[in-house]
């Protein structure tokens, strides 16, 4: 069977940080990190047992419809290739249970610092501090991101419509951010794109409309020959550092319990600048300039405040220092400027 250009993706064992900025951060590669996070509980204690146990009765959304963590658990176990179990994604920690936070601390070095964390204007203090909390995934085998039916309409976001199984949802992240991936149980194959394959993905926005990537449909769309993919297998306490703008999917090889962070620095600050302030640039232009200059300023400051910013993503309180700062910022440089939401513009 005819497949993509094989890539390979570098494995590294205990990444010193400052060899992960330089070698990994700052040249926008992705990479595998075994024994990433040795210091968490959840590496213990997180099982699905664990998770039908302790919160059982906890109500949780999950492809839409609202169920309880325990019968979710339940058709997680029982989940099968050809009958797989919607992917629980995107669910806050910090807002499921709180007490999940201890066994995820200190949390990893490798999502520091987090930038995205702090007080904005409008609308902005929402985006970015809700991309800053980490998230729990859950899957059984053989779930993945689910395509919508609609993605043959000419608007095209991959939201709308009934799911069809079996189909990966090829994407990047929005925010212009990387992603850490943090595997705490069970098993996960990837299949990672580079920015450069764009071209040849068929892409709309930041989704992709092919099909299954495991079987990839190279009549319809013949560019896709031309992308390298780099596939490997995510095992527990691997990190997987997946940059700006690469395109990613995955699917469970068993029941599946991670963490996702995603975070800003130094690096790709300029880059969160010109995402978040797209909708607000045609016909807002001096709104999404001064927040440019806003974030700048920010940026500057928790420059200064150092490679631990950020580092306890569960209080519900950031570092006081740069909250008190950028409110007075945030008056003095947007002061009598309307900040609409990106609806209302």
């Amino acid at each position: 069977m005819e497949d993509f250009k094989a890539g390979t993706v570098d494995v590294r064992e205990r990444l010193a940080y400052q060899d992960f900025i330089n070698e990994y951060v700052i040249p926008h590669r992705p990479v595998v990190i075994k024994n990433a996070f040795p210091q968490w509980k959840a590496l213990e204690r997180w099982t699905p047992e664990y998770f039908k146990s302790r919160f059982a009765d906890k109500r949780i959304r999950v492809a839409g419809e609202w169920t309880t963590m325990g019968q979710y658990i339940d058709r997680v176990v029982s989940a099968t290739p050809d009958d797989p179990v919607p992917y629980l994604r995107e669910c806050v920690i910090r807002h499921f249970a709180q007490e999940l936070a201890e066994d995820l601390s200190p949390f990893t070095e490798y999502a520091l610092p987090n930038w995205l964390s702090g007080v904005y204007p409008g609308w902005w203090n929402g985006v970015l501090n809700r991309a800053a909390e980490p998230e729990l995934f859950i899957g059984g085998l053989g779930t993945r991101l689910l395509r919508r039916a609609a993605d043959e309409e000419e608007n095209y976001s991959g939201s709308s419509g009934p799911a069809l199984a079996g189909y990966a949802d090829l994407h990047y992240d929005p925010t212009n951010c990387p992603v850490l991936l943090c595997q705490i149980y069970g098993r996960k194959h990837f299949t990672v794109f580079s920015p450069s394959d764009t071209p040849f993905l068929y892409t709309k926005g930041r989704l992709s409309k092919l099909g299954n990537l495991d079987a990839p449909d190279f009549s319809t769309y013949p560019l896709a020959r031309q992308a390298t993919a780099i596939r490997f297998i995510q095992e527990p306490g691997h990190a997987v550092y997946v940059p700006p703008l690469w395109w990613h999917a995955t699917k469970m090889m068993s029941v599946s319990i991670a963490v996702s962070s995603t975070f800003a620095n130094q690096v790709h600050w300029e880059g969160v600048i010109d995402d978040v302030t797209l909708p607000m640039r045609r016909k807002h232009p001096r709104v999404a300039d001064a927040m440019a200059r806003y974030l700048r300023l920010d940026g500057a400051i928790k420059a200064k405040l150092g490679d631990r910013y950020g580092e306890h993503p569960f209080r519900t309180r950031y570092v006081e220092t740069a909250v008190k700062t950028a409110k007075k910022a945030a008056k003095s440089m947007l002061k009598g400027v309307w900040s609409p939401s990106p609806e209302q513009s």
